[in-house]
């Protein structure tokens, strides 16, 4: 299935774009899509992110993915 996927911050610097759309497996979790996007984006394998999926960080293992998800990758930041 194609997703939509949008950087945010260093995120979106290292990769050199705000999204992008990418092929992922049929029933892919987020591990798998953290696997792909490291593959397609070698950057990003020195990044730390987290992924969000419909506006909310995702803090489980296994959540697998719908193509109508909204997808973000987030760097690290602090709030204050």
């Amino acid at each position: 299935m194609r997703i939509k996927i949008k950087y945010f911050g260093l995120i979106a610097e290292a990769v050199g774009k705000g999204e992008e759309q990418i092929e992922v497996p049929n029933a892919c979790t987020i591990e798998e899509l953290e696997r792909v996007l490291k593959e397609q984006q070698p950057v990003l394998l020195n990044k730390q992110f987290k992924v969000a999926i419909n506006h909310s960080i995702i803090h489980q293992q296994g959540v697998e993915l719908k193509a109508t998800d909204e997808l973000a990758l987030l760097p690290p930041f602090a709030g204050g």
